[in-house]
This record gives C-alpha cells, sequence and structure tokens, in this order.
C-alpha cells in the first residue's frame, strides 16, 4: 500500500512519498485509526481529518491528488489523508482495516465487493445523504444504479461508467503483418488472430504476445457466459454455470499458450505495476475502455483501436455498461457529513471531471459530462461508448457477498492451469469444490 503522509505539510511530491512509504499496509490503518479519532466538523474551531484510499495506477494517483488538493483548497479546515494500491494489495489492506473496524473514511469501491462490505455493516448505506441532495445523483441513469445497491439500499456511489474493448495497438500489428480484426469477430476469429500475432512477434524485440490470457479474467468469462444467456450468478446468490460451461471456456487456453496467442504466464507475472500491452509485448487485450489512458500513457507510447469484443451471437454481445469506480462510506466514520461531501465532490464536480477526463470512465453525473474538455482519447473513447450503447444489455445487480473473493481464487487456479501445474479438469474441480464455501 502507498500512502501519502502528512499531506498538509506538503513536502515534496506526493508520489515521492508513496515511494518512500513502500508497501506499508499497516500504516494505511492506523491512518485511518487516526482519522477516527479527529474530532471537529469542517468550518468549526477544531480541524477535520479524513481518509481516502483508492486502487489504480501513478497516473490515476496524480488525477486524485490535484482533486484533493482542490477539495482542500475549497474547504479550509479539513485534511485528506491518501493512500493507493494495485487493485489485490488494495483489498488485502482493506479486508484486514474491516477486520479492526478502521476502514477508510471515504473508499474507492468495486461492484465485486459490495455486496461483501455493504451486507456486512462495514460501509455505510448512503440514501439519507442521497434523498437530502448532500449526495447529488439527480442525473445518474437509473438503468447503472442496481449496480450500486445491496437489500434495496445505496452503499455505493458511481462516479462513471465502463464496458469492454478489445484494445489492439495498431502499429505494432501492422508492423507484425497480421490482419486487424474488426466488429463481429467471434471467438475462433479473435484466437486465430491472437495466435497470427503470437507467430510473427515470436521473432520480433521484445518478443510479442497476442494477449494477456483473457481466460483468467472473470469479468471477461461473465461476458461469454452472457452470450450463452447464463450469468455468474443466480438471484439466489450461487453459480449460474456448470462445470461443462467452466471446462468449455479454461480449455480455450492450452493451444493459444502453444502457439504464442497468450503471452508468457512467466513475462506476465514478472510486470510490477505495468502492462503488457503499454509496454508493447502484446499486440492486443481485452479490458475496461477508459484503460485506453492508461495503455496509451505506456512506456511503447502505443497507438490503440477498440473493437467491440468477439461474440458468436450477433444479436448478444453480453456486453453492459458497469460502474467503473464506485465511493463509499466507512460505517465508522465519525465525519458522515464531511465524508458525503467528499464523495459528492469526486463525483460531481466539473473541474475534478476535467482532470480526469474518461480515464476513470464516462461521467455518470451530468455536470460532470457536461464539464468535459476532451482530448483526442476521450474523444476515441466517447464515440466507442456510442457503439457500445448500441450493444449493450442490462447491467446486473452487485454480486453476492464473497464474490470478490471467488474471482480471485478463478484467476489463482487459471494461472495454475498456464504455469502448468494444474490440469482443466482438476481445475474445475477445485474450483466448484470451493465456491460454496467462499459465496455467502
Amino acid at each position: 500500500m502507498l500512502t501519502t503522509p502528512g499531506r498538509s505539510g506538503r513536502s515534496g511530491s506526493p508520489r515521492g512519498d508513496r515511494r518512500r512509504a513502500g508497501t506499508a499496509m499497516v500504516a494505511a490503518g492506523a491512518l485511518a485509526a487516526l482519522a477516527a479519532c479527529s474530532g471537529g466538523d469542517a468550518g468549526g474551531d477544531e480541524e477535520v481529518t479524513l481518509t481516502f484510499a483508492w486502487w489504480g495506477d501513478a497516473s490515476r494517483a496524480e488525477r486524485y491528488e490535484k482533486s484533493i488538493d482542490l477539495y482542500e483548497e475549497q474547504n479550509p479546515g479539513v485534511t485528506i489523508q491518501t493512500s493507493y494500491a494495485g487493485f489485490g494489495d488494495y483489498w488485502t489492506a482493506r479486508n484486514t482495516e474491516a477486520a479492526s473496524g478502521s476502514l477508510p473514511d471515504v473508499m474507492q469501491m468495486d461492484v465485486s465487493y459490495l455486496s461483501q462490505y455493504g451486507a456486512t455493516g462495514q460501509i455505510a448505506p448512503l440514501d439519507e445523504f442521497t434523498e437530502s441532495g448532500a449526495i447529488d445523483i439527480s442525473s445518474f441513469p437509473e438503468s447503472v444504479m442496481p449496480a450500486a445497491k445491496v437489500d434495496g439500499k445505496i452503499f455505493g456511489i458511481p462516479t462513471s461508467t465502463t464496458g469492454f474493448t478489445s484494445f489492439v495497438n495498431t502499429g505494432l500489428v501492422e508492423e507484425l503483418g497480421v490482419e486487424m480484426p474488426e466488429d463481429g469477430v467471434t471467438w475462433d476469429e479473435y484466437d486465430a488472430f491472437l495466435t497470427d500475432v503470437g507467430k510473427a512477434g515470436a521473432e520480433h524485440d521484445p518478443v510479442v504476445g497476442g494477449t494477456v490470457a483473457y481466460t483468467q479474467v472473470w469479468s471477461v468469462f461473465e461476458v461469454w457466459l452472457r452470450q450463452q444467456g447464463k450469468a455468474l450468478y443466480t438471484p439466489e446468490g450461487e453459480l449460474g454455470f456448470t462445470e461443462a460451461d467452466l471446462t468449455a471456456w479454461w480449455e480455450r487456453a492450452e493451444p493459444l499458450f502453444a502457439d504464442g496467442g497468450f503471452a508468457d504466464q512467466g513475462r506476465v507475472e514478472q510486470l510490477e505495476g505495468e502492462d503488457l500491452l503499454g509496454i508493447g509485448e502484446a499486440g492486443s487485450e481485452i479490458s475496461y475502455l477508459n484503460f485506453l489512458v492508461r495503455y496509451s500513457e505506456g512506456s511503447a507510447q502505443g497507438d490503440f483501436a477498440m473493437v467491440l469484443p468477439p461474440t458468436d451471437d450477433p444479436g448478444n454481445s453480453g456486453l453492459y455498461l458497469k460502474p467503473s469506480l464506485e465511493l463509499s462510506m466507512s460505517a465508522n466514520t465519525e465525519h458522515p457529513d464531511e465524508a458525503a461531501k467528499l464523495i459528492d465532490f469526486l463525483a460531481n464536480d466539473p473541474e475534478v471531471s476535467r482532470e480526469f477526463g474518461l480515464s476513470r470512465g464516462g461521467p455518470i453525473s451530468q455536470e460532470a459530462a457536461d464539464a468535459l474538455e476532451p482530448n483526442e482519447l476521450d474523444q476515441k473513447m466517447l464515440d466507442y461508448l456510442d457503439r457500445l450503447a448500441a450493444v449493450v444489455g442490462d447491467t446486473p445487480p452487485p454480486p453476492p457477498e464473497g464474490a470478490g473473493a471467488l474471482e480471485v481464487e478463478f484467476t489463482r487456479i487459471a494461472q495454475d492451469i498456464a504455469f502448468g501445474e494444474t490440469p482443466v479438469d482438476d481445475a474445475v474441480q477445485e474450483f466448484f469444490g470451493l465456491a460454496p464455501g467462499v459465496l455467502g
């Protein structure tokens, strides 16, 4: 966990401070506990200290830090202590804090974890703030709000929406002499494209694989299931697919690893904070559209086309608009009004919107959307959103409690397949054996 201690001092670079802090997850918990003890209200005689945590890369951190600086300027007496980490380490830290009741006052939330934290009382329902207008959601589309609720109550405030795309490094693919995929490709056609990239990229310096193995990505598996008329979960919170479904999915991996369609798993494991696509060692990747900013800022400085992900049914893309990020409040915060004000600011403020552009996805707030001054990358994402909107289905409700932990297990087992440590049949049995104990 990277932390920014003593932001009010403004000494040195925030990024430099975080590097010196290293992976001090315990420090983040201590900051949260410290903030919980600070008294007073903004605008009174005593200062208020709030903690705010998110996951993401350095570019997201810089955008948040600039936004927090603006908030503190507009709210004298309020200090925001910040921390961030990669997705996996972020949730490890939050789970540790949840066990001791010391979650950050405001935290970035993913829909996969909303039920886990909302149903157990770790985060606070926000309906009183949305109903009073303290958190303004009046312009938010109702089609997305089911993904922000647990048992009918709002536990997360979406800041933006996103959806899947197949990124393709156009310059690299052209250099390798491989024909570009287009909207409407089937899964087999996409795999053939990845294999062509992998074979041509084997002699490239650096070696180029087709993509990071998409069979390890839970949310890509969800898209494929939706294309079959199925889902990850039933309304009762149980698995919505069979062992045969998972077997068919994971069996796609072996031939792709063999031919370079999937990049070498060992190389993927070596990377820390970098993306294979961003450094020019993969030709494509299925990911969320707002990752265009992240990939474009990678060391390869690539130019990326955005293609609709593959489907075998032209009438069913399996896609939907997902809240790319939500913001939640700790149930134990001693400053709920100030925490709500910060959430509203990060979701609706025009200057915050201009700072982030579409790096978080498309702004869900109309005020934030109207404030956009799209650059070239933003416009590319906006154009893709228009194409995506024509093919998406309904946004599902948050998954059941334990879904985040189950996703981790899915990825772990899929990586064991990639390293040849577990045959597919054994992997499927392992997953279905542990799933009931993880869910609910």
